[in-house]
């Protein structure tokens, strides 16, 4: 069987910046996805940010999607106005990531969502997000971490029973680089870890074989010095794999 192909969503920038000199706008994605999927035995393929406008045909040769980090998303996407501390928003990158998830999931293409990923999931899919950590009470600990992304920063806890469970231990270390988080989960997805205070780490949605798995925190960052996230890609890939045949 060939090796599947998994779509990686990109952001935009711009290659170089100075005071006279704007440089070349580029699509981009961070290296260490594109290193996990071909250490998980996958083909990466970067989507640049007018994707959307072909997912249907995209979808048709993609095997599975990452939906990666970012801008905060718009609370327009889940039909709240913007508050104080919400940060920068990119409609066009929100726009791009929902037609291509919306296509993936028509496609019954397996995804992947990371931090804006998986918060761009669930309001896409009837759920709500809390703008800022300031808006949930029962904050803790450091959920936007000030060390080094690659540094530990708080456990996790999976929730028995659920698909995503089986590939860790029932508790775990992670990193946490965000200031948005899943407020009321979508119907249609089922949470599978959980912070010590409470906020939603993970979810899955409710196939046998989940379609859809959503992280809050960064694997992609911490498979090199941790194998077990690693298996996170690996499930994609295996996923990916199930949803092709």
């Amino acid at each position: 069987m060939k090796k599947p192909i998994i779509g990686i969503i990109s952001d935009t920038g711009f290659l170089e910046k100075t005071d006279k000199y704007r440089g070349l706008e580029i699509n981009y994605s961070q290296t260490v996805f594109s290193d996990a999927i071909f250490k998980a035995g996958g083909i990466p393929h970067l989507l640049p940010m007018n994707a959307g406008e072909f997912a249907d045909d995209i979808m048709s040769v993609l095997d599975g999607l990452i939906i990666i980090g970012g801008h905060d998303v718009s609370p327009l996407v889940y039909d709240q106005e913007i508050r104080a501390k919400n940060g920068p928003t990119k409609p066009e990158r929100d726009d791009n990531d929902t037609q291509l998830f919306k296509a993936a999931m028509e496609h019954e293409v397996p995804v992947l969502g990371v931090c804006r990923g998986h918060q761009l999931i669930n309001a896409v899919l009837g759920g709500t997000l809390y703008q800022d950590l300031s808006e949930y009470p029962e904050t803790s600990i450091q959920h936007d971490q000030q060390s080094k992304p690659k540094e530990l920063t708080h456990k996790i806890k999976f929730v028995e029973d659920t698909y995503f469970n089986r590939l860790f231990d029932e508790e775990i270390w992670v990193n946490s680089v965000h200031h948005q988080m899943v407020d009321e989960l979508s119907p249609k997805l089922k949470p599978t870890a959980w912070s010590t205070d409470q906020i939603i780490e993970g979810f899955e949605s409710k196939e046998e074989i989940p379609l859809i798995i959503g992280v809050q925190w960064h694997p992609e960052v911490l498979f090199e010095q941790d194998a077990s996230q690693l298996g996170i890609f690996e499930d994609l890939i295996e996923r990916a794999k199930h949803y092709n045949q």
